[in-house]
């Protein structure tokens, strides 16, 4: 008991001598109240104005992406994604592509397969319209009387267009008629020019046919259209003569 005494009066007289050495030491009891008055205004009561944070505490946080780099960035993207597009473009436009031999001969069907005055039937490949006139259609559409099997040349003469066939188109009372989409030059079921730029009627090819009545175009043999060439077309007899 006296040892533990003895050491909580050591451990009051340190914290004693602690605190006088913060706050500073007080007067001896009857001491004048001026001595009280220096002892207390001696003591720091002040609280620090600077706190310091630890650095692990105090840091600033970047934005990832600034408002700079983002503008950038967009317009880098758009110029590009601009470019790839004409340089896609150009590739498509100069790209080579497959394309089939046009000049020779190309089997047509049978001389049963087109039945006189029908609608023209084309020929991608061999780019030929084969037309059988009827004798008994004297319209100006119609051939004006005309008999017999056409290879027609799709190209126009004008500027080299395709020339479709425009069953529904009508022109001077008429319906039917080739009909160049790029200029408007018209021509008949024959190919006889009536209207528009091109300066000849269309190019037909020559026919052959073989006993059993099968047709040939032979694209490599162009008869170039006349002016005024209404009457040109040939029957298989005159195609087979042709060929004797």
């Amino acid at each position: 008991m006296v040892n533990d005494n003895k050491d909580k009066e050591i451990e009051i007289q340190a914290n004693d001598e602690l605190l006088d050495k913060e706050i500073g030491s007080s007067p001896a009891a009857g001491e004048s109240i001026d001595a009280w008055k220096d002892a207390l205004s001696s003591r720091s009561t002040a609280v620090p104005k600077n706190i310091i944070v630890p650095s692990t505490q105090a840091h600033s946080v970047k934005p990832t992406v600034t408002r700079r780099t983002f503008v950038k960035g967009t317009f880098w993207t758009g110029f590009g994604v601009t470019i790839l597009g004409f340089v896609g473009i150009f590739l498509d436009f100069f790209w080579p592509r497959g394309v089939e031999k046009f000049a020779g001969p190309y089997p047509v069907g049978n001389i049963n397969d087109f039945k006189p005055g029908a609608p023209p039937v084309r020929f991608k490949a061999a780019q030929t319209w084969i037309v059988n006139l009827d004798p008994n259609d004297t319209s100006e559409v119609g051939g004006k009387g005309g008999s017999g099997l056409l290879a027609l040349w799709q190209k126009c003469p004008h500027l080299g267009c395709a020339v479709p066939w425009r069953g529904g188109f009508n022109f001077n009372g008429d319906d039917g008629w080739f009909r160049c989409p790029c200029h408007g030059s018209t021509y008949t079921k024959a190919g006889v020019r009536v209207f528009g730029p091109a300066p000849r009627s269309m190019d037909t090819f020559e026919l052959s046919v073989d006993a059993q009545g099968n047709l040939t175009v032979h694209t490599d043999k162009v008869i170039p259209g006349d002016e005024d060439n209404p009457v040109r077309a040939k029957t298989i007899d005159d195609i087979s003569n042709s060929e004797a």
